[in-house]
């Protein structure tokens, strides 16, 4: 794997600024604060960015690794070969409309929670304290004080491994203690629509 190129390559995909970082230090990345370099963080800017990025890193069968905010995980030493992509601040786009919020993966589970109780909306008070993102509470059906993601989720938007976006309604997402469909299907969360 010639790291290099692939840099060369994405740059003309990962638009953003700060989108796309060589030998990427994973504890600023954690909030345990562990974890050496990533051969390449990606941090795309939309669904658009993700798709090519992760479609050229799949044709190169360059490893790919899925992080959100980097919470109730730990990294070693040594770091991650391959690609980290950051589904972070990016896509972070939250908007309500009736009863209804929709965020963006990369939107911390707390600014949901806060623009909900902004918005007079109820059901998402047990989230105010988890420090995850949004794709990461629905990946692993997050929850504390007697509520999680399964309750309050309509649906999700998901890259699949075979590069297709998807939708899937609640009931199509497996939820259970700390899982969801997406453990088994490589689906990377792109947004959720809660009630």
């Amino acid at each position: 794997m010639d790291i290099e190129k692939v840099f060369r390559e994405l740059s003309g995909i990962i638009r953003s600024e700060d989108g796309l970082v060589r030998d990427a230090l994973m504890k600023d990345y954690t909030t345990f604060k562990i974890g050496g370099p990533a051969d390449l963080l990606i941090q795309p800017s939309s669904e658009e960015e993700l798709v090519q990025a992760v479609s050229f890193l799949r044709s190169g069968e360059i490893p790919v690794t899925v992080l959100g905010n980097g919470s109730n995980v730990l990294v070693k030493d040594g770091g991650i070969r391959g690609a980290v992509i950051r589904i972070g601040k990016n896509m972070a786009g939250i908007r309500t409309e009736g009863t209804e919020l929709t965020a963006g993966a990369g939107a911390l589970l707390s600014a949901a929670a806060a623009a909900a109780a902004g918005a007079e909306l109820a059901g998402m008070e047990f989230a105010s304290g988890i420090p995850g993102s949004v794709g990461g509470a629905v990946f692993m059906n997050a929850g504390a004080y007697g509520g999680e993601m399964s309750q309050i989720v309509v649906s999700c938007r998901a890259l699949m491994p075979d590069g297709s976006m998807r939708e899937f309604p609640a009931d199509q997402l497996e939820f259970g203690y700390r899982r969801s469909i997406f453990a088994k299907n490589g689906g990377i969360v792109t947004s959720c629509t809660m009630k």
